[in-house]
């Protein structure tokens, strides 16, 4: 995993780490509560939600659609769906499904506990789940997805006016627009979406850019998204841990691409 400067106030809201696996048949709505049992006081606020669609990053042939991170399945789905778990803190959101194991971070304070601490955390939790599904009988866990998710927000008035702006602090995504002198026009709304491959076949770093809210306080922003996947197993990472690292450099790495020199001296870069 590449060492990448840190920094005191970074724009991060939210990060996502997950793995996907072969469905496991066996698990029913019942099993999701005797897995929350076992993790004690921490965990509080159950949920139900639909299943996240499953996604695979897929090389004989171009991927010409860009998956927007975590979709959400539109059909009526029948339990055992999406099972949430928040933590007492409400910093942290928990996610099950006969598929996925997702954990969230969000940010609720001037504070962002860095990844190496959270995929510690993803992996305690991980080694948890196995466990829960091995003495349960729910049959094998077969990994065939790692996924990474960075959002960053950027609010209205703190750092744009309008969308014109967006160049300034996002030089590496928004370039120069064409002059709009005479035309009686002006900007109200830009979105865009890239897909990079992560060298050799390890998977694909999609980045979006699309206007949204500040969840605290409902202010505008510009939220970018980081989502980083690829398969595990045979012609994929050989652990899940080893893609999450792939993909950590693979979004970090763009980001700092990305944004201005400025806007990493506002953030407090410490080297």
């Amino acid at each position: 995993m590449t060492d990448f400067p840190d920094f005191a106030n970074p724009p991060i809201i939210e990060l996502v780490l997950g793995v996907q696996f072969s469905a496991l048949t066996k698990l029913r709505a019942g099993h999701f509560g005797q897995f929350w049992n076992e993790l004690g006081n921490d965990w509080t606020d159950p949920e139900d939600g639909p299943p996240l669609e499953d996604q695979f990053e897929l090389f004989d042939r171009p991927k010409w659609s860009t998956p927007n991170g975590l979709r959400l399945r539109l059909e009526p789905f029948r339990l055992p769906g999406r099972f949430l778990l928040r933590h007492k803190n409400k910093d942290r959101l928990l996610q099950i499904q006969p598929t996925r194991l997702h954990f969230n971070w969000r940010k609720r304070e001037d504070f962002y506990p860095s990844y190496k601490r959270l995929v510690t955390e993803f992996e305690e939790m991980f080694t948890r789940f196995v466990g829960f599904v091995e003495k349960a009988s729910l049959g094998p866990l077969t990994l065939n997805q790692w996924e990474l998710t960075y959002i960053d927000a950027f609010p209205r008035e703190e750092y744009w006016q309008t969308p014109a702006d967006w160049s300034t602090f996002l030089p590496g995504l928004f370039g120069k627009l064409f002059p709009t002198d005479g035309l009686d026009l002006v900007l109200e709304h830009r979105a865009a979406e890239w897909s990079y491959e992560i060298l050799p076949k390890r998977g694909r770093l999609h980045i979006a850019a699309y206007p949204g809210h500040v969840a605290e306080d409902k202010r505008d922003a510009l939220l970018l998204q980081m989502t980083a996947r690829g398969p595990v197993g045979e012609g994929g990472a050989e652990t899940w841990r080893i893609g999450l690292d792939w993909g950590h450099d693979a979004a970090v790495g763009a980001f700092l691409r990305v944004v201005s020199d400025e806007a990493k001296k506002r953030w407090g870069a410490k080297l």
